[in-house]
């Protein structure tokens, strides 16, 4: 006895054949995750927390973006690289997160300059971390020049080979850096968002009015420049990424726009969930409208991996 779900499918294929109507075939929905590594301390909830969510989604690579101060700490170089490489999955991509950390401006020569920051025009107050609220625009062409080229170059120091994808601490990119990045064989830039992601949520602070008036992100010969649509995830609900998801889905895009969920390293643990229910919302939104939802990489996780790592991702929870 024939099935009559299966009857009625060639009841339907036979009339759109008649009538030559096309018969529309599964789309695959681009997204991307990425996650930031802005050079505060490394904890174990947080840690474990990427872990759980390496171990829960398989087919979703990550795009790590690493500030590489982290290997600039003599007493934690080693010990921080085993923790960050062990969380690199073998399709996940690495690129360099720039933040003016002290360390770094002290190897790359450059007097650091303590405000305004993001939240307010007095001195940034920091003990440790010192860097992390100040936005890299402050400085001048021949500084960010001098930060930029010393960031990946202790990043390649560190084992990770050829970086192509970057990012600006601040979604702000200093003037001129497009060149430099160009220069240095990077090909994604993905420091801009969209600013309506984090709008209500910091209005009240000097970020909001800088965000406003930064220039569109400049792409330069084979380096492209990306808007983050998606969520930033310590300001956005996954109730908001899902809406978000069915908006940005819903129409065409310009290439520079891509549906980007970010998160700090150092927010992990409390972020985890509300990540974690927005793919699996979207996932359940992609089969529903009969879609298949495709996390990928700028660079198909070929570049940026360690080298001679035999650090793998830790299953342990």
């Amino acid at each position: 006895m024939i099935d009559r779900w299966m009857l009625r499918f060639a009841q339907v294929f036979v009339l759109c054949s008649c009538l030559d109507i096309p018969i529309l075939s599964a789309a695959d929905l681009n997204a991307y995750l990425v996650v930031r590594w802005e050079g505060s301390a490394l904890e174990e909830p947080n840690l474990e927390a990427l872990d759980a969510i390496h171990k829960k989604y398989p087919d979703a690579p990550m795009i790590h973006l690493i500030n590489p101060t982290y290997f600039q700490d003599n007493a934690l170089t080693t010990t921080n690289l085993e923790k960050i490489k062990k969380r690199i999955g073998p399709s996940d991509e690495v690129g360099l997160y720039l933040v003016p950390s002290a360390n770094l401006l002290k190897a790359a020569g450059v007097i650091a300059i303590h405000k305004p920051t993001f939240w307010g025009y007095s001195d940034e107050l920091c003990t440790t971390d010192c860097g992390l609220q100040i936005s890299p625009t402050v400085y001048s062409r021949t500084e960010v020049a001098k930060l930029f080229v010393t960031a990946n170059r202790f990043l390649k120091e560190a084992g990770f080979n050829a970086p192509k994808t970057y990012a600006v601490h601040g979604w702000m990119a200093p003037a001129g850096l497009a060149e430099i990045a160009e220069g240095l064989d990077f090909t994604s830039d993905l420091t801009a968002i969209d600013v309506s992601l984090v709008k209500e949520q910091i209005r009240e602070y000097p970020l909001a009015n800088w965000l406003k008036s930064s220039p569109a992100p400049l792409s330069k010969g084979a380096l492209k420049a990306y808007v983050q649509g998606g969520g930033i995830m310590e300001f956005n609900s996954d109730s908001e990424v899902l809406k978000r998801f069915d908006q940005f889905f819903a129409k065409d895009h310009e290439r520079q726009a891509l549906f980007v969920m970010s998160l700090s390293q150092e927010n992990a643990y409390m972020t985890r969930s509300r990540l974690e229910h927005a793919i699996d919302g979207m996932k359940a939104k992609a089969a529903a409208g009969g879609d298949n939802l495709v996390f990928s990489t700028m660079n198909d996780g070929k570049n940026g991996r360690p080298l001679a790592s035999k650090a793998g991702i830790n299953t342990k929870l």
